[in-house]
């Protein structure tokens, strides 16, 4: 992480990246050493196509540890007292000699940062570019239909992720989990935001300055395959939009404004299809019935 430089070859980094994933999974539980690898292929992926490398291995690696990083509890409290109840796993940590060397800033930003890498692999390993269409034969007529056919197995893996977190965003479920899951979908819904801006954004630029274009593709050739489906935008939208509701009325405060940056980022990427359920959410939510009998039931 400090020598390596953070620009190389395309075949440099198709080399590496496989052992770079073997050490890192070799080591758990260690927050520190996860999210210097998480750097790592942050800058990898800028000068790899996605095409040339396997990043749905990558991609399960992140959502099996994001329980982990999140916070979210697995299993429960059995009142069997006969059964032997096991030690929640420690976590392992960097010696604070050597957290000098890579540079550290206050739990909460540190904590911040994590949760913005983890989001940015995941919105970039999303999309047929980084494993094939689940249906290839899927039939034309019928691509306007949100399911499962028709979304690649990198956005189907994320999208059951956010179904299994979807009960912790629960205003009543307050816990651990609470503030790094409202950070998690503030980032999320950014990077979505932004992946599909760029695409915009380089649409537009190689019909006004093709040769700047071909430049930027050559030396960053990610942004070939950074063009996501409608279908798969849609499906993203239907989960996010819920989670964001949700958010807004959870009691901290902060996962509270999460909810409604949230919101922001998704309504700039359809504000058609955010804005209407949300203006109809706001407007039930200001009925006389939900002001003054809500609390009568």
């Amino acid at each position: 992480y400090l020598f390596h430089p953070s620009s190389c070859s395309s075949e440099f980094y198709l080399e590496v990246m496989p052992q770079w994933l073997e050490s890192w999974s070799n080591v758990d539980r260690c927050p520190e050493f996860d999210f210097l690898w998480m750097v790592m292929f942050c800058r990898a992926r800028k000068y790899v196509s996605p095409e040339e490398y396997d990043w749905g291995s990558l991609r399960r690696y992140l959502l099996t540890q994001c329980g982990y990083w999140l916070q979210i509890p697995v299993g429960g409290v059995s009142a069997d007292k006969s059964f032997p109840r096991a030690a929640p796993p420690g976590k392992r940590s960097f010696p604070s000699r050597l957290k000098a060397f890579v540079g550290s800033g206050s739990k909460y930003e540190e904590g911040i940062d994590f949760v913005s890498k983890v989001t940015k692999l995941l919105v970039f390993c999303a999309g047929p570019h980084t494993t094939k269409l689940l249906s290839e034969n899927s039939d034309p007529d019928k691509m306007h239909d949100v399911s499962s056919d028709n979304i690649s197995e990198g956005s189907l893996e994320i999208l059951r992720f956010l179904s299994f977190v979807k009960p912790y965003f629960n205003p009543s479920n307050i816990g651990t989990w609470t503030f790094p899951l409202g950070a998690f979908l503030h980032y999320l819904s950014y990077e979505l935001c932004h992946r599909v801006g760029n695409t915009a954004g380089l649409k537009t630029l190689k019909n006004d300055h093709p040769n700047i274009a071909r430049q930027l593709l050559k030396d960053e050739p990610y942004l070939q395959c950074m063009d996501l489906p409608g279908t798969e935008i849609v499906a993203f939208l239907d989960s996010l939009l819920p989670l964001a509701q949700q958010a807004l009325y959870s009691k901290n405060g902060n996962v509270s404004h999460a909810g409604e940056t949230s919101l922001l980022y998704l309504t700039q990427i359809d504000p058609a299809r955010a804005s209407s359920p949300l203006i109809d959410f706001s407007l039930r939510a200001l009925d006389v019935s939900s002001v003054n009998l809500s609390h009568q039931a």
